[in-house]
């Protein structure tokens, strides 16, 4: 999938909006992501590190377990709200692949507005998660990290996301209206011989 940032001639109110929030959060979802590889990257070496000293000098290093505890909700959120942008995501598209014009975007409209219910009944429960981490202090075993860092990452995130999904609900709403429009902010489905063809032309150029 990629996104399709539209043309001159649709240059209506909603779409400058639409493409004033998504010139908005890209960064912070782009800057969310780098932070992501950058831990896993961390995290590999630290991993490589600790091979090295369980199996060379017998000593493993302590609070390796609780560290990689500590950052694995990391890797697993701080990238949702790009992928989401993208339309990197696993999709069941046998149904949706079929439809067309208005009928395709209000599908995807029907789609983006479950998923937004979805997220929204799960942030104050995953604030309520945080919460109580941080009353009560919870920690790992071994090295006692806090553990309510991780936890309020959850909801943090599942805030970015939300904004992500508002932008392309509106987005694909403005497409329901007005099929023949550009997307504006809103990842565009590709087809298998357009997939196809950018994956020939990626391997002619590798």
């Amino acid at each position: 999938m990629e996104k399709s940032s539209g043309d001159s001639r649709d240059n209506d109110g909603l779409a400058r909006l639409l493409k004033r929030a998504d010139w908005l959060l890209s960064p912070v979802e782009d800057a969310l992501n780098l932070l992501s590889g950058l831990l896993i990257f961390g995290l590999m070496f630290l991993g490589m590190l600790q091979i090295i000293l369980r199996t060379v000098f017998r000593s493993p290093m302590f609070g390796y377990i609780d560290v990689v505890e500590a950052t694995m909700i990391a890797f697993a959120l701080l990238s949702i709200s790009q992928v989401q942008r993208l339309g990197g995501h696993v999709r069941m598209e046998i149904l949706v692949g079929y439809l067309k014009g208005a009928a395709l975007w209000a599908a995807e409209t029907i789609g983006v507005a479950v998923q937004m219910v979805i997220v929204a009944v799960l942030i104050p429960y995953s604030y309520n998660h945080f919460f109580r981490s941080w009353s009560f202090g919870d920690s790992t075993i071994d090295i006692e990290l806090p553990t309510w860092p991780a936890k309020l990452l959850v909801p943090v995130m599942l805030v970015v996301l939300l904004v992500r999904l508002l932008i392309q609900l509106l987005g694909y709403i403005r497409l329901t209206a007005n099929p023949d429009y550009a997307p504006v902010a809103v990842p565009v489905m590709k087809s298998v011989e357009q997939q196809a063809e950018e994956e020939i032309k990626g391997a002619s150029t590798s």
